[in-house]
């Protein structure tokens, strides 16, 4: 399209040219044997065949003549069914490419951004939450790559602006898809399993959809919402970042209900999207590096009103695989034959460990970050 598109206004430019040439020229010409002298050179009578061509008008040459006059008719005429067309091009490829857009059919050209992956009844609510807690970024998009109806993504953008919600409709498990949401300068990818029309939900895109996008993007964070706990394991063989079964904390807000009232209702506050009081992982000055954990607690209570309630190191991984000879040898063959078969990545990737409630005299390392409630 975008050929045909740079196709059609060359041409068009350069009719637009031409008639401006023999236009000029031919101005000159009649007016030159009518004796007006009304044009002393060529180049006036190209600068007035562009002037009335363009319907501007300045009214600084005249053609006087007859035949100068009935020629002059003919340019402007001619001017103006071109200019028209010109317009009218703008306008169609303009129209087609936020038709196409809207139905998720244009590549997205943005670098940071997050992707969400599939379609689930609880995606609405993880935008409002990162809405909510990225509030402060609003240059970072969310890109939504799905099969869902024109509709239903009209309306998500209606409710959340269509400035910050981007849409490619494909099957998310394909490189192509993927490239159209520009998975190699994305932040994070989350995929949630596929819902089946029965009711059901099977995770097998997902873990070949994990596979495609650390291929095609190796230190990209995948975050994958798994249905079945058997799904696990072929997802930590596929190199994912992050799983989140999805009735690990269900189940643990129920049992608290019953046995332990009050932490329910904490984790709900500290979770909820709309909560004045948050988790939220911050940096660490670089003053506290080598010191104890208990100062840098005393300084946020003190100075920020925070509760620090943790450590976090995220860390770059070297994959296995690097290790192993290039000359793919039949010991190397076999060593990742059976690292595969254990369910371990040979990729590289990211790593975070999280120290929950760290001793008063833990030293404070290069790197680490904080855990705080805000």
């Amino acid at each position: 399209m975008n050929t045909l598109w740079h196709l059609t206004l060359f041409r068009i430019f350069l009719l637009i040219g031409l008639v401006a040439i023999v236009g000029g020229t031919g101005i000159y010409y009649f007016e030159s044997q009518s004796g007006t002298q009304q044009f002393s050179s060529l180049g006036e009578a190209l600068w007035w065949s562009v002037v009335t061509m363009t319907t501007v008008g300045y009214g600084d040459y005249t053609p006087q003549g007859g035949p100068g006059r009935v020629f002059a008719v003919i340019i402007m005429f001619s001017g103006i069914a071109l200019i028209s067309f010109l317009t009218a091009t703008i306008a169609s490829v303009s129209v087609a490419r936020r038709l196409r857009a809207n139905q998720g059919l244009m590549p997205i050209k943005v670098k940071n951004h997050i992707i969400i992956c599939g379609w689930h009844h609880k995606i609405e609510r993880l935008v409002d939450a990162f809405m909510q807690i990225d509030s402060g970024n609003k240059e970072r998009l969310i890109v939504l790559v799905n099969e869902e109806t024109e509709d239903r993504m009209q309306s998500l953008k209606s409710q959340y602006g269509y400035s910050r919600i981007k849409y490619i409709r494909g099957e998310f498990t394909r490189e192509t898809i993927l490239k159209k949401a520009n998975i190699e300068t994305a932040r994070a990818v989350v995929i949630f399993p596929k819902e089946e029309l029965g009711g059901g939900v099977s995770d097998e895109k997902s873990i070949l959809a994990t596979l495609t996008i650390k291929n095609l993007n190796p230190k990209i964070q995948v975050v994958v919402y798994v249905h079945n706990q058997a799904s696990i394991a072929h997802m930590r063989r596929a190199n994912a970042d992050n799983i989140v079964l999805a009735d690990n904390f269900g189940s643990f807000i129920i049992a608290s209900h019953v046995l332990n009232p009050g932490i329910p209702q904490i984790a709900d506050e500290l979770l909820s999207a709309s909560s004045d009081n948050h988790l939220r992982r911050v940096a660490i000055p670089k003053e506290f590096v080598g010191k104890a954990f208990s100062e840098l607690s005393k300084h946020h209570r003190l100075s920020e009103g925070w509760i620090t309630v943790g450590l976090y190191m995220e860390e770059q991984q070297v994959g296995i695989g690097s290790f192993l000879s290039a000359d793919g040898s039949q010991l190397d063959a076999f060593i990742e034959k059976m690292l595969r078969k254990a369910g371990h990545s040979l990729g590289e990737g990211s790593h975070t460990t999280v120290s929950i409630n760290p001793g008063d005299m833990q030293i404070i390392h290069e790197g680490e970050g904080a855990l705080v409630i805000q």
